[in-house]
């Protein structure tokens, strides 16, 4: 069993509606924190939430956020290397992820906490308009 598929089965991830593995650790009214572990070929699908997300990256390999304020155009923030180790995606941004090696374990915290009728998931073939990446 390689490390990725060790801490799927540790952490008892299963997988998630946008793509890769999650679990959720704690949820109360103010917060919510998840596991989210995507490997490599896999991907998170374009979504937005309605509330701020702030990522933390955990173990593995560095891991791309593509992201999307406008629908057209994107910026890329990657966690897991030169000391960028969280990033909080605005509410109502769109956004994607992908590890850029074997594995890229992550933590997801919303505040207030995360409920599905505040996500958003992107039909099959969106991407901003200018979103020339292949993920």
């Amino acid at each position: 069993m390689n490390d990725a598929e060790s801490i799927i089965h540790e952490l008892k991830l299963k997988p998630h509606p946008e793509g890769g593995h999650f679990v959720e650790y704690f949820k109360n009214k103010e917060i919510s924190i998840i596991y989210y572990l995507l490997k490599q070929n896999e991907k998170s699908h374009w979504h937005r939430l309605i509330k701020y997300e702030t990522l933390h990256f955990y173990k593995g390999d560095p891991i791309n956020i593509f992201l999307s304020e406008d629908g057209n155009t994107f910026t890329t923030v990657t966690l897991g290397k030169q000391n960028q180790f969280h990033y909080t995606v605005k509410a109502n941004n769109w956004f994607a992820m992908k590890s850029v090696g074997k594995y890229s374990l992550i933590g997801c915290s919303v505040a207030p906490a995360f409920e599905y009728k505040d996500f958003e998931l992107a039909p099959p073939d969106w991407k901003p308009q200018k979103f020339d990446i292949e993920i």
